[in-house]
């Protein structure tokens, strides 16, 4: 029996809609599907300089300024497409893709740069560096 042009144009639209809904979501390493507008968006003020610090075990970490304390802090984690140049404070918008719980010896979220909000030059030998 053939199809009728009308059923198969529905067919064929509902197969393309499905598609397109699908590839609105985005899968996290934890295996939990996200869709963009849940996506977790902060920024973050990154210092001048890094400093050795002891995670897991000792590596180099970020300065991030806390504005809650007034205060900078180690950042641990690494910023997926983030090219850092030392003597400068950095305000970037990053995205946070929850790797979930199951991981060991990492932190809860993978951190990926959205933005360069701001590069301003500062000095590198002043310990702590200035209040952004």
């Amino acid at each position: 029996m053939p199809f009728s042009t009308k059923r198969l144009l529905s067919i064929t639209t509902l197969i393309l809609l499905s598609l397109t809904i699908g590839c609105d979501r985005e899968t996290t390493r934890a295996g939990t599907l996200i869709t963009p507008n849940e996506e977790n968006i902060e920024r973050l003020t990154i210092g001048p300089y890094t400093e050795t610090c002891q995670g897991f075990i000792e590596q180099t970490c970020f300065l991030e300024f806390n504005e809650e304390s007034q205060e900078w802090e180690f950042f641990y984690e690494s910023i997926q497409g983030f090219d850092y140049e030392p003597g400068y404070i950095y305000q970037l918008k990053v995205r946070l893709e929850d790797r979930g719980t199951d991981i060991q010896d990492v932190g809860r979220y993978a951190y990926h740069l959205v933005e360069v909000i701001s590069k301003e030059a500062a000095s590198v030998d002043e310990r702590p560096p200035r209040i952004p």
